[in-house]
Protein backbone atom coordinates (compact mmCIF):
# COMPACT_ATOMS: atom_id res chain seq x y z
CA UNK A 1 0.00 0.00 0.00
CA UNK A 2 1.15 3.20 -0.80
CA UNK A 3 1.36 5.95 2.02
CA UNK A 4 1.08 8.60 0.22
CA UNK A 5 -1.88 8.14 -1.62
CA UNK A 6 -5.08 9.91 0.45
CA UNK A 7 -8.04 7.23 1.87
CA UNK A 8 -11.22 8.62 1.15
CA UNK A 9 -14.66 7.11 2.19
CA UNK A 10 -17.46 6.70 -0.33
CA UNK A 11 -19.43 9.42 1.04
CA UNK A 12 -15.84 11.31 0.75
CA UNK A 13 -15.34 10.62 -2.33
CA UNK A 14 -18.63 11.41 -4.03
CA UNK A 15 -18.36 14.61 -2.05
CA UNK A 16 -15.57 15.72 -3.77
CA UNK A 17 -16.53 14.20 -7.25
CA UNK A 18 -19.81 16.78 -7.01
CA UNK A 19 -17.66 19.33 -5.86
CA UNK A 20 -15.02 18.96 -8.35
CA UNK A 21 -18.28 18.77 -11.14
CA UNK A 22 -19.49 22.26 -9.87
CA UNK A 23 -15.97 23.85 -10.15
CA UNK A 24 -15.64 22.43 -13.79
CA UNK A 25 -18.94 22.87 -15.05
CA UNK A 26 -20.59 25.86 -12.75
CA UNK A 27 -23.19 27.08 -15.26
CA UNK A 28 -25.23 25.12 -17.36
CA UNK A 29 -24.55 23.68 -20.39
CA UNK A 30 -26.07 22.90 -23.85
CA UNK A 31 -26.03 19.11 -24.77
CA UNK A 32 -27.29 17.06 -28.24
CA UNK A 33 -28.03 14.04 -28.41
CA UNK A 34 -31.58 11.17 -28.87
CA UNK A 35 -33.99 10.66 -26.47
CA UNK A 36 -33.78 6.95 -25.39
CA UNK A 37 -35.71 4.71 -23.09
CA UNK A 38 -37.86 7.82 -21.93
CA UNK A 39 -39.99 6.51 -18.78
CA UNK A 40 -43.08 8.46 -16.86
CA UNK A 41 -43.82 7.33 -13.55
CA UNK A 42 -46.54 8.31 -11.87
CA UNK A 43 -45.09 11.45 -9.77
CA UNK A 44 -44.89 13.15 -13.08
CA UNK A 45 -41.38 13.25 -13.42
CA UNK A 46 -39.24 12.38 -16.64
CA UNK A 47 -36.48 10.18 -16.56
CA UNK A 48 -34.77 9.11 -20.32
CA UNK A 49 -30.99 8.14 -21.43
CA UNK A 50 -29.21 10.57 -23.73
CA UNK A 51 -27.28 8.53 -26.54
CA UNK A 52 -25.02 9.33 -29.28
CA UNK A 53 -26.34 6.64 -31.85
CA UNK A 54 -23.11 5.09 -33.46
CA UNK A 55 -22.27 5.44 -36.88
CA UNK A 56 -22.79 1.45 -37.61
CA UNK A 57 -26.24 0.15 -37.58
CA UNK A 58 -26.91 -2.40 -34.61
CA UNK A 59 -24.16 -1.26 -32.84
CA UNK A 60 -24.50 0.31 -28.73
CA UNK A 61 -24.46 4.41 -28.51
CA UNK A 62 -21.32 5.40 -28.68
CA UNK A 63 -21.91 7.59 -25.59
CA UNK A 64 -24.80 7.60 -23.21
CA UNK A 65 -25.77 10.19 -19.83
CA UNK A 66 -28.95 9.65 -17.83
CA UNK A 67 -30.96 12.91 -18.10
CA UNK A 68 -33.95 13.81 -15.24
CA UNK A 69 -36.48 15.88 -15.94
CA UNK A 70 -38.48 17.08 -12.99
CA UNK A 71 -42.49 17.23 -13.20
CA UNK A 72 -42.33 21.04 -12.88
CA UNK A 73 -39.98 21.46 -15.49
CA UNK A 74 -41.66 19.08 -17.57
CA UNK A 75 -44.50 21.16 -17.95
CA UNK A 76 -42.18 23.88 -19.52
CA UNK A 77 -40.66 21.94 -21.50
CA UNK A 78 -43.57 20.50 -23.25
CA UNK A 79 -45.40 24.23 -23.18
CA UNK A 80 -42.06 25.54 -25.41
CA UNK A 81 -42.09 22.24 -27.80
CA UNK A 82 -46.19 23.18 -28.77
CA UNK A 83 -45.88 26.74 -28.98
CA UNK A 84 -43.05 26.64 -31.48
CA UNK A 85 -45.05 23.77 -33.24
CA UNK A 86 -42.67 21.39 -32.06
CA UNK A 87 -42.95 17.02 -31.56
CA UNK A 88 -43.60 15.92 -27.77
CA UNK A 89 -40.34 14.49 -26.22
CA UNK A 90 -40.58 10.86 -27.34
CA UNK A 91 -37.84 8.19 -28.15
CA UNK A 92 -35.35 8.74 -31.29
CA UNK A 93 -35.83 12.27 -31.18
CA UNK A 94 -33.18 14.58 -31.86
CA UNK A 95 -32.54 16.92 -29.14
CA UNK A 96 -30.71 19.91 -28.32
CA UNK A 97 -31.22 20.30 -24.29
CA UNK A 98 -29.77 22.57 -21.55
CA UNK A 99 -28.50 20.76 -18.68
CA UNK A 100 -26.67 20.94 -15.29
CA UNK A 101 -24.27 17.74 -14.33
CA UNK A 102 -25.47 16.72 -11.25
CA UNK A 103 -23.50 13.80 -9.28
CA UNK A 104 -26.28 12.12 -6.90
CA UNK A 105 -23.74 10.25 -4.21
CA UNK A 106 -26.37 8.18 -2.45
CA UNK A 107 -26.61 5.89 -6.15
CA UNK A 108 -23.04 6.72 -6.79
CA UNK A 109 -24.59 8.19 -10.41
CA UNK A 110 -23.36 10.60 -13.20
CA UNK A 111 -26.82 12.48 -14.57
CA UNK A 112 -27.82 15.39 -16.12
CA UNK A 113 -30.45 17.65 -14.97
CA UNK A 114 -32.77 19.03 -17.89
CA UNK A 115 -33.74 22.97 -17.37
CA UNK A 116 -35.06 23.33 -21.14
CA UNK A 117 -34.81 22.45 -24.78
CA UNK A 118 -34.13 24.36 -27.72
CA UNK A 119 -36.83 23.45 -30.03
CA UNK A 120 -35.33 24.77 -33.01
CA UNK A 121 -32.73 22.69 -33.38
CA UNK A 122 -34.96 19.84 -32.70
CA UNK A 123 -37.38 21.26 -35.48
CA UNK A 124 -34.27 21.39 -38.09
CA UNK A 125 -33.10 18.04 -37.11
CA UNK A 126 -36.91 16.83 -37.93
CA UNK A 127 -36.85 18.77 -41.37
CA UNK A 128 -33.35 17.50 -41.87
CA UNK A 129 -34.94 14.24 -41.53
CA UNK A 130 -37.50 14.15 -43.45
CA UNK A 131 -35.28 15.71 -46.36
CA UNK A 132 -33.16 12.34 -45.94
CA UNK A 133 -36.16 9.90 -45.83
CA UNK A 134 -37.49 11.50 -48.96
CA UNK A 135 -34.07 11.66 -50.35
CA UNK A 136 -33.45 7.61 -49.77
CA UNK A 137 -37.20 6.49 -50.77
CA UNK A 138 -36.20 8.46 -54.46
CA UNK A 139 -32.61 6.87 -54.84
CA UNK A 140 -34.29 3.35 -53.84
CA UNK A 141 -37.45 3.85 -56.43
CA UNK A 142 -40.20 3.83 -53.61
CA UNK A 143 -41.37 7.58 -53.70
CA UNK A 144 -43.55 7.21 -56.93
CA UNK A 145 -44.33 3.60 -56.17
CA UNK A 146 -47.77 3.90 -54.55
CA UNK A 147 -48.55 6.86 -57.08
CA UNK A 148 -47.85 4.45 -60.10
CA UNK A 149 -50.85 1.86 -59.09
CA UNK A 150 -54.33 2.34 -60.98
CA UNK A 151 -57.39 2.99 -59.10
CA UNK A 152 -59.87 0.89 -59.94
CA UNK A 153 -62.97 2.52 -61.80
CA UNK A 154 -65.54 2.53 -59.45
CA UNK A 155 -63.33 2.14 -56.71
CA UNK A 156 -66.12 1.29 -54.32
CA UNK A 157 -64.70 -1.36 -51.53
CA UNK A 158 -62.65 1.68 -49.77
CA UNK A 159 -60.12 0.62 -46.59
CA UNK A 160 -60.22 2.85 -43.81
CA UNK A 161 -57.04 3.45 -41.64
CA UNK A 162 -57.89 5.16 -38.52
CA UNK A 163 -58.79 6.22 -35.23
CA UNK A 164 -62.68 4.70 -34.83
CA UNK A 165 -64.81 7.23 -32.77
CA UNK A 166 -62.66 10.14 -33.67
CA UNK A 167 -64.12 13.20 -35.33
CA UNK A 168 -61.84 12.21 -38.84
CA UNK A 169 -63.63 8.78 -39.02
CA UNK A 170 -66.69 10.51 -38.68
CA UNK A 171 -66.15 12.93 -41.19
CA UNK A 172 -65.29 10.57 -43.43
CA UNK A 173 -67.76 7.96 -43.03
CA UNK A 174 -70.96 10.56 -43.57
CA UNK A 175 -69.17 12.30 -46.53
CA UNK A 176 -69.61 8.63 -48.31
CA UNK A 177 -73.41 8.39 -46.31
CA UNK A 178 -74.07 11.19 -48.08
CA UNK A 179 -73.35 10.42 -51.33
CA UNK A 180 -75.70 7.64 -51.65
CA UNK A 181 -72.71 5.41 -53.68
CA UNK A 182 -72.85 1.82 -52.54
CA UNK A 183 -69.12 1.80 -50.84
CA UNK A 184 -68.13 -1.10 -48.78
CA UNK A 185 -65.69 -0.31 -45.94
CA UNK A 186 -62.85 -2.37 -44.48
CA UNK A 187 -62.12 -0.47 -41.31
CA UNK A 188 -58.84 -0.92 -39.06
CA UNK A 189 -58.85 0.58 -36.05
CA UNK A 190 -55.46 2.13 -35.76
CA UNK A 191 -53.30 4.63 -33.05
CA UNK A 192 -52.83 7.79 -35.35
CA UNK A 193 -50.99 9.79 -32.24
CA UNK A 194 -48.74 8.97 -29.63
CA UNK A 195 -45.89 6.21 -28.93
CA UNK A 196 -46.21 2.93 -31.15
CA UNK A 197 -48.84 4.63 -33.86
CA UNK A 198 -46.89 4.83 -36.41
CA UNK A 199 -45.90 0.80 -36.27
CA UNK A 200 -49.59 0.84 -35.58
CA UNK A 201 -50.40 2.52 -38.79
CA UNK A 202 -48.42 0.82 -41.21
CA UNK A 203 -49.46 -2.55 -39.47
CA UNK A 204 -52.98 -1.52 -40.35
CA UNK A 205 -51.65 -0.73 -43.68
CA UNK A 206 -50.58 -4.38 -44.40
CA UNK A 207 -53.45 -5.86 -42.88
CA UNK A 208 -56.02 -4.08 -44.94
CA UNK A 209 -54.36 -4.61 -47.97
CA UNK A 210 -54.01 -8.30 -47.71
CA UNK A 211 -58.18 -7.79 -48.69
CA UNK A 212 -57.57 -6.43 -51.72
CA UNK A 213 -59.63 -3.32 -51.34
CA UNK A 214 -59.94 -0.87 -54.26
CA UNK A 215 -58.19 2.03 -52.28
CA UNK A 216 -56.99 2.50 -48.77
CA UNK A 217 -58.34 5.73 -46.68
CA UNK A 218 -55.48 7.09 -43.78
CA UNK A 219 -57.37 9.81 -42.56
CA UNK A 220 -56.56 11.91 -39.22
CA UNK A 221 -58.10 15.01 -37.66
CA UNK A 222 -56.12 18.46 -37.62
CA UNK A 223 -53.19 18.58 -34.94
CA UNK A 224 -50.21 20.66 -34.26
CA UNK A 225 -46.90 19.57 -35.89
CA UNK A 226 -46.11 17.12 -32.89
CA UNK A 227 -49.17 15.87 -32.83
CA UNK A 228 -48.91 14.63 -37.06
CA UNK A 229 -45.48 14.48 -36.82
CA UNK A 230 -45.89 10.23 -36.67
CA UNK A 231 -46.96 10.72 -40.75
CA UNK A 232 -43.55 11.37 -41.55
CA UNK A 233 -42.10 8.65 -39.50
CA UNK A 234 -40.22 5.79 -42.08
CA UNK A 235 -41.90 3.05 -41.13
CA UNK A 236 -45.22 4.49 -42.21
CA UNK A 237 -43.36 5.63 -45.48
CA UNK A 238 -42.09 2.33 -46.34
CA UNK A 239 -45.39 0.48 -45.46
CA UNK A 240 -47.56 2.89 -47.88
CA UNK A 241 -44.79 1.97 -51.09
CA UNK A 242 -44.77 -1.73 -50.27
CA UNK A 243 -48.31 -2.24 -50.53
CA UNK A 244 -50.29 -3.41 -53.45
CA UNK A 245 -53.11 -0.98 -53.29
CA UNK A 246 -53.20 3.13 -53.77
CA UNK A 247 -53.27 4.84 -50.69
CA UNK A 248 -55.41 8.14 -50.08
CA UNK A 249 -54.35 10.46 -47.26
CA UNK A 250 -56.65 12.81 -45.70
CA UNK A 251 -54.72 14.39 -43.08
CA UNK A 252 -55.76 16.89 -41.19
CA UNK A 253 -52.85 19.71 -42.09
CA UNK A 254 -53.46 23.22 -43.73
CA UNK A 255 -49.83 23.95 -45.02
CA UNK A 256 -47.21 21.08 -44.74
CA UNK A 257 -46.75 18.20 -46.57
CA UNK A 258 -45.95 14.98 -44.79
CA UNK A 259 -43.58 12.03 -46.06
CA UNK A 260 -46.49 9.77 -46.58
CA UNK A 261 -48.50 12.26 -48.63
CA UNK A 262 -45.65 12.52 -50.30
CA UNK A 263 -45.12 8.61 -50.75
CA UNK A 264 -49.35 8.19 -51.08
CA UNK A 265 -51.16 7.94 -54.52
CA UNK A 266 -53.38 11.21 -53.80
CA UNK A 267 -52.96 13.56 -50.90
CA UNK A 268 -55.76 15.31 -49.27
CA UNK A 269 -56.14 18.50 -46.76
CA UNK A 270 -58.78 16.62 -44.76
CA UNK A 271 -60.53 13.57 -44.12
CA UNK A 272 -63.78 15.12 -45.73
CA UNK A 273 -61.74 15.64 -48.73
CA UNK A 274 -60.45 12.46 -49.06
CA UNK A 275 -63.98 10.76 -49.23
CA UNK A 276 -65.21 13.13 -51.29
CA UNK A 277 -62.81 12.77 -54.01
CA UNK A 278 -63.68 8.93 -53.62
CA UNK A 279 -67.57 10.22 -53.88
CA UNK A 280 -66.35 12.25 -57.09
CA UNK A 281 -64.65 9.54 -58.62
CA UNK A 282 -67.48 7.09 -58.30
CA UNK A 283 -69.95 9.48 -59.50
CA UNK A 284 -68.11 10.51 -62.79
CA UNK A 285 -67.81 6.95 -63.87
CA UNK A 286 -71.63 6.94 -62.78
CA UNK A 287 -72.33 9.72 -65.10
CA UNK A 288 -69.81 7.95 -67.56
CA UNK A 289 -72.07 5.28 -68.07
CA UNK A 290 -75.64 7.40 -68.11
CA UNK A 291 -73.76 9.08 -70.55
CA UNK A 292 -72.94 6.29 -72.80
CA UNK A 293 -76.48 4.45 -71.61
CA UNK A 294 -77.74 7.79 -73.59
CA UNK A 295 -75.33 7.86 -76.09
CA UNK A 296 -76.29 4.26 -77.03
CA UNK A 297 -79.94 4.89 -77.25
CA UNK A 298 -79.77 8.01 -79.41
CA UNK A 299 -77.40 6.02 -81.45
CA UNK A 300 -79.99 2.95 -82.10
CA UNK A 301 -82.93 5.82 -82.60
CA UNK A 302 -80.85 6.84 -85.10
CA UNK A 303 -79.69 3.73 -86.84
CA UNK A 304 -83.47 2.75 -86.72
CA UNK A 305 -84.50 6.12 -88.36
CA UNK A 306 -82.14 5.96 -90.77
CA UNK A 307 -83.14 2.18 -91.56
CA UNK A 308 -86.24 3.24 -92.05
CA UNK A 309 -85.59 5.86 -94.51
CA UNK A 310 -83.61 3.08 -96.50
CA UNK A 311 -86.00 0.89 -96.32
CA UNK A 312 -88.84 3.46 -97.45
CA UNK A 313 -86.78 4.32 -100.04
CA UNK A 314 -85.47 0.72 -101.61
CA UNK A 315 -89.63 0.11 -101.22
CA UNK A 316 -90.07 3.39 -103.60
CA UNK A 317 -87.37 2.14 -105.88
CA UNK A 318 -88.38 -1.36 -105.81
CA UNK A 319 -92.07 0.03 -107.05
CA UNK A 320 -90.66 1.70 -109.77
CA UNK A 321 -88.32 -0.67 -110.70
CA UNK A 322 -90.83 -3.27 -110.96
CA UNK A 323 -93.74 -0.55 -112.28
CA UNK A 324 -90.96 0.00 -115.14
CA UNK A 325 -90.33 -3.71 -115.59
CA UNK A 326 -93.81 -4.25 -116.07
CA UNK A 327 -94.39 -1.89 -118.31
CA UNK A 328 -91.20 -2.96 -120.66
CA UNK A 329 -92.76 -6.68 -120.12
CA UNK A 330 -96.03 -5.34 -121.69
CA UNK A 331 -94.84 -3.79 -124.54
CA UNK A 332 -92.38 -6.72 -125.26
CA UNK A 333 -95.43 -8.98 -124.54
CA UNK A 334 -97.67 -6.60 -126.76
CA UNK A 335 -94.66 -6.80 -129.36
CA UNK A 336 -94.49 -10.93 -129.47
CA UNK A 337 -98.25 -10.37 -129.58
CA UNK A 338 -98.67 -8.83 -132.91
CA UNK A 339 -95.66 -10.33 -134.17
CA UNK A 340 -97.03 -13.81 -133.62
CA UNK A 341 -100.85 -12.49 -134.85
CA UNK A 342 -98.83 -11.33 -137.89
CA UNK A 343 -96.80 -14.49 -138.64
CA UNK A 344 -100.11 -16.87 -137.41
CA UNK A 345 -102.03 -14.79 -140.49
CA UNK A 346 -99.01 -15.09 -143.13
CA UNK A 347 -98.91 -18.64 -142.04
CA UNK A 348 -102.60 -19.44 -142.14
CA UNK A 349 -102.48 -17.92 -145.52
CA UNK A 350 -99.91 -19.84 -146.67
CA UNK A 351 -101.34 -23.23 -145.25
CA UNK A 352 -104.53 -22.39 -146.65
CA UNK A 353 -102.89 -21.73 -149.72
CA UNK A 354 -100.97 -25.43 -149.57
CA UNK A 355 -104.22 -26.47 -148.94
CA UNK A 356 -106.37 -25.17 -151.85
CA UNK A 357 -103.63 -26.34 -154.06
CA UNK A 358 -103.89 -29.98 -152.36
CA UNK A 359 -107.63 -29.87 -152.54
CA UNK A 360 -106.81 -29.04 -156.46
CA UNK A 361 -104.64 -31.84 -156.93
CA UNK A 362 -107.06 -33.95 -155.17
CA UNK A 363 -109.72 -32.69 -156.92
CA UNK A 364 -107.45 -33.84 -160.21
CA UNK A 365 -107.27 -37.37 -158.99
CA UNK A 366 -110.91 -37.58 -158.27
CA UNK A 367 -112.25 -41.08 -159.26
CA UNK A 368 -115.36 -39.17 -160.29
CA UNK A 369 -113.77 -36.56 -162.72
CA UNK A 370 -111.49 -39.32 -164.43
CA UNK A 371 -114.76 -41.90 -165.07
CA UNK A 372 -116.36 -38.34 -166.34
CA UNK A 373 -114.17 -37.88 -169.16
CA UNK A 374 -114.94 -41.26 -169.91
CA UNK A 375 -113.26 -43.88 -168.15
CA UNK A 376 -114.93 -46.89 -166.38
CA UNK A 377 -113.54 -49.17 -163.06
CA UNK A 378 -114.12 -52.80 -163.19
CA UNK A 379 -114.19 -55.20 -160.42
CA UNK A 380 -115.18 -58.53 -159.50
CA UNK A 381 -118.32 -59.29 -157.86
CA UNK A 382 -116.84 -59.49 -154.44
CA UNK A 383 -114.92 -55.88 -155.13
CA UNK A 384 -111.52 -56.49 -156.11
CA UNK A 385 -110.55 -54.75 -158.83
CA UNK A 386 -109.55 -55.74 -162.10
CA UNK A 387 -106.07 -55.04 -162.69
CA UNK A 388 -105.07 -58.17 -165.51
CA UNK A 389 -107.54 -59.79 -168.22
CA UNK A 390 -105.27 -62.96 -166.30
CA UNK A 391 -107.41 -62.56 -163.11
CA UNK A 392 -110.49 -63.32 -165.20
CA UNK A 393 -112.44 -66.62 -166.02
CA UNK A 394 -115.49 -67.25 -168.08
CA UNK A 395 -118.48 -67.09 -166.07
CA UNK A 396 -116.75 -64.20 -163.81
CA UNK A 397 -119.82 -61.59 -162.89
CA UNK A 398 -117.91 -58.27 -163.20
CA UNK A 399 -119.52 -54.53 -162.24
CA UNK A 400 -118.41 -51.89 -164.15
CA UNK A 401 -118.60 -48.27 -162.47
CA UNK A 402 -119.09 -45.60 -165.28
CA UNK A 403 -119.73 -41.81 -164.60
CA UNK A 404 -123.46 -42.02 -164.78
CA UNK A 405 -123.85 -45.80 -163.02
CA UNK A 406 -123.05 -49.18 -163.46
CA UNK A 407 -122.77 -52.03 -166.10
CA UNK A 408 -122.89 -55.86 -164.57
CA UNK A 409 -121.36 -58.71 -167.25
CA UNK A 410 -120.45 -61.81 -167.09
CA UNK A 411 -117.00 -63.02 -169.14
CA UNK A 412 -117.16 -65.01 -172.05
Amino acid sequence: MDAELPVLSISRLGALVKEGLSTLFPDDVWVEGQVSNLRTPRSGHAYFDLIEPSDEPGRPPTAAFSVALWKQVRATVERTLTEANGPPLVDDLQVRVRVRLDFYPPHGRLQLIMNGIDPTFTLGRLAAERDRLLGQLVEEGLLDRNASLAVPQPALRIGLVTSIGSAAYADFHNELERSGVAFTLLERDTRVQGEGSASDIAEGLRVLSSHQPDVIALVRGGGSAADLSVFDAEVVARAIAAVATPVFTGIGHEIDRSVADEVAHSAFKTPTACAAALVGTALAYRDRIDSLRVAIGQNARRAIEKSEVLRSDLANRLVRAAGSSVRRHSDLLAAQQARIARSSTSSIRRQAEWLDSLAARLRALDPARVLARGWSVTRHSDGQLVRSTTSLSTGNGLVTLVADGTVNSTVD
